[in-house]
């Protein structure tokens, strides 16, 4: 059976540096897959720089000319987050693709302010670039790495990530991350509570959880899709995440924006975050409140997730 198109147009905000650029070939990668239209979009602070903006986007067109992608342009003034925006709802745009400016701070990692508002607000996935990743990618994507966990968030991550795979004949990796009982007793805020430890707790829930992605790895090759998954405890969910997609070699990670993750369900907001900032690779960010919205089958909608 033939999949459906995961997408059909596509916009690449770009801030007028080269690095941003990169964003460019990866939305082509994406665009051939889907046969989509790509959109260049350079946002400019007063009327007088759209000569420029054009200028600049005219350049990059034809640096990065791909005969089998349809490349639209466009010039916008004003604020940066508030145009891209405008500019995804105008075009019915399905996929944003840029480049994040990742920075450090004393208590917390950010993507960048532009790209943690696009995150935020847009209506459809966003495809983040981690910072200083100037190369540029394969000529398809091989294998795609899908953090699991039976909740609605990842339900859909698996869901696009199934029909990407199946568009572009790429394999999937899936992974269940299940944190430690001590971790979970601190992020709870349960450290003064009376509670008696099971010691066989955190076994049996790997146990639960490798058993689910056994499930979601049956239905996937009923399907016809090549993929494999394991489950494994770690304190650090992003930390596994990252190292997982690395030794496997993927090309893409998808997952929520808020997605839970393991028996514990610890909250991963700021997951993503460390995951675009450390990966080695793109991550598809899908927002979780698209769920509610999206009619998307999945092969999670009907495994059965690991125990409370």
């Amino acid at each position: 059976m033939e999949a459906e198109a995961v997408f059909s147009q596509i916009v690449v905000p770009l801030d007028g540096s080269r690095e941003a650029n990169i964003a460019v070939p990866h939305a082509h990668l994406m665009a051939r897959a889907s046969d989509a239209t790509v959109t260049l979009l350079r946002v400019v602070p007063h009327e007088r720089d759209v000569a420029d903006g054009q200028a600049f986007l005219d350049g990059v067109a034809r640096e990065y000319a791909a005969p089998d992608v349809k490349v639209n342009l466009a010039v916008r003034e004003g604020d940066a987050a508030r145009a891209i925006l405008e500019l995804v709802q105008q075009r019915g745009a399905d996929l944003v693709v840029m480049r994040t400016h990742g920075r450090s701070g004393l208590t917390r990692a950010v993507l960048g302010s532009v790209a943690e508002k696009i995150v935020k607000q847009s209506p459809t996935p966003v495809l983040l670039l981690p910072p200083g990743d100037r190369t540029e990618p394969r000529g398809s994507i091989g294998s795609i790495l899908v953090p699991v966990d039976g909740t609605p968030g990842g339900a859909l991550a698996l869901a696009i990530a199934t029909n990407l795979a199946r568009e572009g004949s790429a394999s999937l990796q899936l992974l269940q991350v299940v944190q430690p009982m001590p971790t979970y007793q601190s992020s709870a805020l349960l450290a003064d509570a009376p509670m008696a430890v099971d010691p066989s707790w955190d076994a049996d829930a790997e146990t639960g959880a490798q058993a689910h992605v056994d499930a979601l790895v049956s239905r996937l090759s009923v399907r016809g899709v090549v993929a494999q998954g394991e489950a494994l405890i770690a304190s650090s969910v992003s930390e596994a995440i990252v190292t997982n997609a690395a030794e496997h070699a993927c090309d893409l990670i998808v997952m929520s924006s808020h997605a839970h993750t393991g028996t514990a369900r610890a909250f991963l907001g700021s997951v993503t975050d460390a995951v675009v900032r450390s990966a080695n690779c793109p991550v598809l960010v899908i927002r979780r409140d698209a769920e509610a919205e999206a009619e998307v089958e999945s092969p999670a909608e009907t495994a059965t997730p690991p125990p409370n």
